[in-house]
């Protein structure tokens, strides 16, 4: 009696560590970079408007497992300034195991003076200098 409680605890256990085993939590995966409730989101495509000191937020779909990577060019003069985020890629929530999933590359810029500038952001492969961008994203900022 006494060796068929010994076995049924000895069981119980077993089961208990195998059940604790199977729901433990993967790894956490890195998360995207909320908007600040003071963030202005970017207008693709159109004009974004700022007061000096406000902070701006673009969040651009990506993906860089297909080796594509945004970058911004034409940033001109000291109109803005990089803030972090600046150019990360948080991919998308998915489960543990999944490869190849996308996410969004998010920066911030901090209004630093008046003026108007346009940033240019362009989704290509650094390996293929002789290709044309996959997608390009434009914003007009003006600062007041």
């Amino acid at each position: 009696m006494i060796r068929l409680a010994m076995i049924t605890a000895a069981s119980l256990a077993l089961l208990s560590a195998c059940q604790a085993a199977g729901t433990a939590s993967a790894p956490a995966e890195p998360t995207q970079p909320a908007p600040s409730q003071a963030d202005i989101e970017g207008v693709q495509g159109g004009e974004t408007i700022l007061a000096v000191g406000q902070t701006l937020h673009i969040a651009l779909p990506s993906n860089a497992t297909t080796g594509y990577q945004w970058r911004v060019s034409d940033v001109e003069g000291s109109v803005l300034t990089p803030s972090e985020p600046f150019g990360q890629e948080a991919v998308d929530p998915h489960p543990p195991g999944m490869v190849g999933v996308g996410g969004q590359t998010h920066w911030r810029f901090t209004a630093q003076r008046a003026g108007t500038v346009t940033l240019t952001f362009t989704y290509a492969r650094a390996w293929e200098r002789d290709t044309p961008p996959a997608e390009t994203a434009t914003y007009r900022i003006v600062v007041r």
